[in-house]
């Protein structure tokens, strides 16, 4: 309930965000066209990049749990898609601007400088406002798609206080300060575009996350000395959720522990790596180039054990895939002195020990301790 409950914040914070970015950029396109100034119908145009921004997020975040059988993954990649059509539109917009003051008539500038000037400072207060508070709730729900959207007011700020710059410079009759306020807000205009459309393609692409998300995910493997190797690593992008798909060698022969391990695994990458959504984890055992064998031998070292009670010897092989020998060593057996319990313990040393193959003479070995060789992959042979 409570994650519910934070979700619904998540949203109505954006849901107001795009709704007094909407009702600012109107404003600024109002006030431009009434006075004439393309400076402020610029910062106008800038400002509704910022609302396409947060209906984007604030869409992503309210369809991202809407899932089926025909879109098992959420409909996540229609931010994508809406961003790649939104971000040509913004371009369109910005060349506009450019169009109107290098082929048309110019810079047109504000009749009323000081009307101008107060309107611009009144909606910067209140961009600053809403800023602070939204910056506070990001932090308090930990929500980046939040925190976004209050960096996007920051840049709104940015671009209105460029504007009174330039009507500032131009009432001072300084060259040019209308005309370079509208470039740079241009620019502005070109490289959120620019950001939008890029992050989009990437994930409509299915291109991998950036490097420093992967060494992350990677740190967190290290952490478990379980995971031997990484086989596979690709999180990739759909909207605002990130999903990843991995493959992980392990030491865990048993089926139960293995799977334990990759919940903990899961659960830790989902507390740190943020909206990451969908994980999906294979495991494979870890890859030796040999096989472990142990042979039962009696007090002699010459002839195998009969069980494992009576196991004198354990010589320890490992055979390469051809069938060589690269390395032997005997033991004696660690438990011949235990009184009770000599096959059980004998069974979980050599577990401990991670060999793939027992010979010895298995013709009395009990159920429950062949069983317990069968869920580690141990074989039991009289054979070499």
């Amino acid at each position: 309930m409570k994650f519910l409950k934070k979700d619904k914040e998540r949203e109505y914070w954006l849901l107001a965000s795009v709704l007094l970015n909407f009702v600012f950029s109107g404003l600024k396109l109002f006030w431009g066209w009434w006075v004439g100034s393309t400076v402020v119908t610029a910062d106008g145009i800038h400002s509704i990049s910022d609302v396409f921004g947060a209906v984007l997020v604030f869409l992503a975040l309210h369809f991202a749990g809407h899932k089926s059988k025909r879109f098992p993954f959420g409909l996540n990649k229609l931010e994508d898609m809406a961003a790649t059509v939104g971000s040509f539109a913004i371009v369109l917009a910005g060349y506009e601007i450019i169009s109107s003051v290098v082929f048309s008539k110019g810079i047109k500038s504000p009749k009323n400088i000081l009307g101008t000037l107060l309107f611009i400072l009144v909606l910067i207060a209140l961009q600053f406002v809403f800023y602070f508070f939204e910056r506070k709730a990001a932090r308090r729900l930990n929500s980046p798609g939040v925190k976004t959207d209050a960096l996007n007011w920051l840049g709104d700020i940015g671009a209105s206080a460029v504007v009174i710059v330039g009507i500032i410079g131009y009432h001072f009759s300084i060259p040019y300060a209308q005309e370079i306020a509208v470039v740079i807000i241009v620019i502005m205009i070109f490289y959120g575009a620019y950001e939008i459309l890029r992050g989009a393609l990437l994930s409509l692409l299915d291109a991998s996350v950036d490097s420093q998300t992967l060494k992350k995910a990677r740190s967190i493997f290290n952490e478990f000395p379980d995971v031997t190797n990484i086989e596979r690593l690709f999180i990739r992008r759909s909207g605002s959720v990130l999903i990843a798909d991995i493959v992980l060698q392990v030491k865990e022969k048993n089926i139960l522990s293995a799977h334990l391990l990759m919940d903990k695994i899961e659960k830790k990458l989902h507390r740190h790596i943020n909206n990451l959504e969908i994980i999906t984890i294979h495991y494979e055992p870890e890859y030796k180039p040999f096989t472990k064998v142990a042979i039962l031998l009696d007090e002699c070292k010459k002839n195998m054990a009969e069980t494992l009670e009576r196991s004198a010897w354990i010589e320890i092989r490992e055979v390469d895939i051809r069938g060589r020998v690269v390395k032997n060593e005997f033991i004696r057996n660690p438990v011949a002195t235990t009184q009770k319990g000599k096959a059980i313990n004998l069974a979980a040393w050599l577990i401990k020990q991670q060999v793939d193959k027992i010979v010895f003479n298995p013709s009395d070995l009990k159920d429950d301790i062949y069983t317990l060789f069968s869920a580690f992959n141990i074989s039991v042979t009289a054979k070499f």
